[in-house]
């Protein structure tokens, strides 16, 4: 018995085809497995719509078919991380880094005034 064409079949075809058959076999061959993306996510999702150039659209639709997921995860990974590092606290090492820059700037404008004194 020779596979179904269902590209070729007309819709009544395929839908007696369905209704007569006894395995679903062909079906199951003729279909194209769907890149995993992973599991759903846990938060609700509000769909957003926005503009992008169309040179950031193919990068981004270049950098999903690389990583086998969908052009919205890719989205929704660098918005992630682009919030969370807008968001995240400072840590004690930048702390001290910026106490350092201040300490320096009090210093200099310090020394300035007495300068200025003299």
């Amino acid at each position: 018995m020779s596979e179904p064409d269902f590209d070729r079949m007309s819709k009544d075809e395929v839908i007696t085809w369905f209704q007569n058959t006894d395995s679903l076999a062909p079906v199951i061959r003729s279909m194209t497995p769907v890149p995993a993306t992973g599991p759903a996510p846990d938060a609700p999702m509000m769909l957003v719509s926005i503009r992008l150039p169309v040179a950031l659209v193919e990068q981004l639709d270049r950098i999903a078919g690389e990583s086998a997921t969908r052009r919205s995860d890719v989205i929704r990974d660098a918005l992630t991380g682009y919030v969370a590092a807008r968001t995240a606290p400072v840590g004690q090492h930048e702390a001290e880094q910026a106490l350092d820059v201040l300490r320096r700037i009090v210093t200099a404008h310090t020394s300035e005034g007495h300068a200025d004194a003299a």
